[in-house]
């Protein structure tokens, strides 16, 4: 399997909020045990997460066949080239939920700060412990608002669970009825959580990069910006999306 295990553990995915890193390995608590990722000479894992792996890491996207389809342009091409082995994870969907709407006007570092702070034996809280706790201690300021809402929407009856079997567009309006998650943070839910690779979020990185590039400096709209993602990246606009986020940012490799 094609992976850059530190670049796509360190790229902004919820993996950055949640695991661990040590010299190159990557750890974290899965169903109360120990699972530590890390790259030598191959991937390697504790070995009776073989599966969770696989699926984690999206073993199944063959990142040569997905570089056929969206490296369109120059840009994407120097992109795609410096960021080779970048995979798009998949994770537990109210983790993601939880990880991005800590990301709303932060920056990754107190992201992390704040996620980590509401994990529990190497879970997140669940919407019931965030509804029912005094998370003040977090330091969320007005996401806390925001967390606590869509917590108790969730625990109401607004199912985080129907939308494996939607589509895309069903799928986005149903998350942004939860309170204080626009579209970014819908689209960040989509890709990282659910698996939906046509998502593609739209933050200050992403709207600059695809303005300069794409759109001749001009003001765009993000629909208009969503809009040229679909047309011209399809079904893989996410993988799109996080090379360009990276390329944006200037992420180390």
């Amino acid at each position: 399997m094609l992976i850059d295990l530190s670049l796509t553990m360190k790229s902004g995915q919820t993996p950055e909020f949640v695991w661990d890193e040590n010299n190159g390995r990557f750890s974290r608590l899965v169903g109360g045990k120990l699972c530590e990722i890390w790259h030598e000479n191959r991937l390697r894992f504790t070995p009776e997460f073989e599966s969770y792996v696989a699926d984690f890491l999206r073993a199944g996207d063959y990142l040569e066949k997905i570089y056929k389809k969206i490296n369109t342009d120059e840009v994407m091409g120097k992109a795609v080239k410096k960021y080779r082995g970048l995979r798009i994870t998949k994770n537990d969907p109210w983790e993601t939920t939880l990880s991005f709407i800590c990301s709303i006007n932060n920056n990754i570092k107190r992201i992390r700060k704040n996620v980590q702070s509401l994990m529990i034996n190497g879970k997140v809280m669940t919407p019931e412990e965030i509804l029912n706790a005094d998370i003040s201690f977090a330091r969320l300021g007005f996401r806390q608002k925001f967390l606590k809402k869509t917590a108790e929407m969730i625990i109401g009856g607004h199912s985080m669970e129907e939308i494996k079997t939607m589509k895309y567009d069903e799928a986005i309006e149903h998350l942004t009825k939860l309170h204080g998650i626009g579209d970014k943070v819908a689209n960040c839910v989509l890709l990282f959580g659910y698996g939906f690779l046509e998502s593609f979020p739209i933050d200050t990185w992403i709207r600059k990069m695809m303005t300069e590039n794409y759109f001749g400096g001009k003001k765009t709209s993000d629909e208009k910006i969503t809009d040229f993602a679909f047309d011209r990246w399809g079904k893989y606009a996410g993988y799109a999306n996080q090379y360009l986020f990276c390329y944006a940012r200037g992420v180390r490799v």
